[in-house]
């Protein structure tokens, strides 16, 4: 339908319920009118579609590794880089399953009820498969330690135009190449303070991620470490320039009013955290502080929901254990988001204008209960 008009139980974004009962009269992409049935009307020749539940924004999955979804979830292991090498490993190295695995990601993210994602790609043929979506935005993911920035800018620059970057992390790039990254004017994600080994890793090159290089044979006595606390040097090479941090599980005290000043969005990812046993995230805090927080599920590899990748499953997490806010959710799972991503957050509110999609959620008539029952999400427009 190009025109129609949905009357439902209410309507909820970032704000909160905005309307109950609610009315919503849809024109080709496009929120024409919004408001109750009586402030929206009934224009002539319109159909009306009846919904019982609430009707939401599209979320946005602001941090997903699509081409690690070809193989389902997969038990953790007692060691992070343990983990790297047995389960991420070979799934990168066989190249044959990439598209395959991507659309698969693409299809349960989908389902999960996002139409806007950050997709963090881990090879020049995995961001080929989403770099022409309208909506995705294609981070190719960079692992490069011993190039110079001129080096690593000449790089960048052959890139896509619209492809952007995601220096994986500090323990497998250098400042060289995180500077290059932020000087190429794109959109940059990195992993950051995920784990203790990475922090000991850029202070001092010793732990866990320094036995994986000699376990895989790539140990170079050259390397210089970091010498710091990498989140303090990626903000300070970042200079104010726009970027997300995924994860960010450990963080001190003083951290936090630094990120506050900083314009980094740090994406969240619950269950990814949960499942590598990481307790007590600040995202609270951060939320307090300032900082702009948004919701991601990394890989479908630590996710409990093989037929779909969603951070409403996040929202649900963190409303049960956390007695988080609703609100402050919606914020997370749809326009901070956005923002990260270079998005327009307009997509996923109930304004008028462009919209990138509508979603029900079945016998549900405020955020509340929403978050608080197993009801999927369907898309009411799309």
């Amino acid at each position: 339908m190009s025109r129609f008009l949905l009357h439902s139980s209410s309507i909820a974004d970032y704000r909160g319920v905005l309307a109950s009962p609610a009315a919503i009269l849809v024109n080709h992409t496009s929120i024409e009118a919004v408001g109750t049935p009586q402030e929206v009307g009934q224009p002539a020749d319109v159909q009306i579609t009846q919904f019982n539940g609430i009707v939401t924004p599209s979320f946005v999955n602001v941090h997903a590794h699509l081409d690690l979804s070809g193989v389902g979830p997969k038990p953790a292991r007692t060691s992070f880089v343990d983990w790297v090498a047995e389960v991420v490993a070979p799934i990168r190295q066989d190249a044959s399953g990439v598209a395959a695995a991507v659309t698969r990601g693409l299809e349960l993210t989908r389902l999960g009820g996002s139409a806007i994602v950050g997709d963090i790609a881990g090879s020049i043929a995995s961001s080929a498969c989403t770099q022409d979506i309208e909506l995705v935005t294609t981070f190719l993911e960079c692992i490069e330690s011993y190039k110079t920035k001129e080096e690593m800018k000449l790089v960048f620059d052959a890139l896509p135009t619209n492809c952007a970057i995601s220096p994986h992390a500090p323990y497998t790039c250098s400042i060289e190449t995180y500077k290059a990254a932020f000087e190429s004017g794109r959109c940059i994600a990195t992993h950051l303070c995920e784990t203790l080994e990475e922090l000991a890793y850029a202070e001092t090159r010793t732990g866990e991620i320094a036995a994986l290089e000699k376990r895989f044979g790539v140990w170079n006595e050259g390397k210089k470490p970091w010498g710091g606390h990498p989140l303090e040097i990626v903000l300070q090479l970042a200079d104010g320039a726009p970027c997300i941090g995924a994860h960010l599980n450990y963080i001190e005290d003083h951290h936090i009013p630094l990120l506050g000043q900083a314009n980094m969005t740090v994406a969240f990812c619950p269950r990814a955290s949960a499942y590598f046993g990481h307790r007590n995230h600040r995202w609270q805090e951060m939320i307090e502080a300032g900082v702009r927080v948004a919701l991601g599920t990394d890989s479908l590899l630590c996710l409990d929901t093989p037929n779909r990748i969603s951070v409403l499953d996040e929202m649900r997490l963190l409303f049960e254990r956390d007695t988080a806010d609703p609100v402050t959710l919606m914020k997370m799972a749809t326009v901070h988001g956005a923002n990260a991503l270079g998005i327009s957050p307009s997509l996923v509110t109930l304004d008028c204008g462009k919209t990138a999609g509508l979603l029900g959620f079945s016998g549900c008539d405020t955020l509340e209960s929403m978050l608080a029952s197993s009801t999927l999400p369907e898309w009411v427009y799309a």
